[in-house]
């Protein structure tokens, strides 16, 4: 029984055990079961001190394509360049293949307009993010992502310590290591994997998919979104309520 159980049960004397166990009892499966539900709604992986990261998450894991596929980067100055192409669940970043076969990373990113892929579409706003759904005036994008979740240091006497102050695997780089794979860390972590949902406007200025960015976005059609809010429960977190509340600004311009 849990210590907090434990902890209260004390405040009861003998006589009073017996009234407050069996609502105790009911409580604490109650918040069992819901423990072990959401733990399902993600994906939890530990990265053990000096294991590979490859040898933990597969390559499915790792990159959007199962193979890197032929792609085409255009440039906010006018150019393009064209290479076989996937995108690092991992590291957030954009891998290609170049002349010589080596797989490397996309630098400058601020420079590239928009990444076509297979039939996809990628921004780059503060990280990589794919369009869902687009229209002149509002786009829906996702990021399919593996986030630290723990970072567990080893301390005295061969204990474990956690800490929580990194959110990005980005973190861990070093060089050329991201595009093999190879990365060895030198603490256990356990990443989580996340599917997070983005807001653009028709500059292609995208933000995190919330109430108060979305008004921020579009400080004109506040009111509009507010009363949409109002008679809409939208979870910022879901794609079909996101989708309808995209569908909706677009009719707005």
């Amino acid at each position: 029984m849990p210590a907090w159980v434990c902890d209260l049960l004390i405040k009861f004397n003998v006589h009073e055990l017996d009234h407050v166990m069996k609502p105790l009892v009911l409580l604490f499966f109650i918040l069992i079961g819901y423990t072990d539900l959401s733990a399902q709604d993600s994906t939890y992986v530990t990265i053990k001190t000096g294991t590979n990261v490859g040898d933990v998450l597969t390559l499915a894991e790792i990159y959007y394509y199962p193979q890197f596929t032929k792609g085409a980067v255009f440039f906010r100055g006018g150019t393009k360049a064209t290479a076989k192409m996937n995108y690092s669940r991992l590291f957030d970043q954009m891998l290609f293949i170049d002349l010589k076969g080596d797989t490397l990373a996309l630098a400058e990113e601020k420079t590239i307009k928009f990444i076509a892929v297979d039939q996809d579409t990628f921004y780059y706003d503060e990280g990589y993010i794919r369009i869902i759904t687009d229209n002149d005036f509002v786009k829906l994008a996702e990021k399919q992502v593996w986030v630290v979740a723990d970072i567990r240091k080893t301390g005295t006497h061969n204990t474990s310590t956690s800490t929580t102050g990194i959110t990005s695997v980005r973190t861990f780089r070093h060089g050329n290591d991201v595009a093999r794979n190879s990365l060895t860390l030198n603490e256990d972590i356990v990443l989580r994997k996340e599917t997070q949902y983005y807001i653009g406007d028709e500059y292609n200025h995208f933000v995190r998919a919330g109430k108060k960015k979305l008004l921020q976005l579009f400080p004109k059609e506040q009111r509009s979104i507010e009363n949409y809010l109002k008679e809409n429960k939208v979870d910022f977190d879901k794609k079909d309520d996101l989708e309808k509340l995209t569908r909706f600004l677009g009719q707005l311009h």
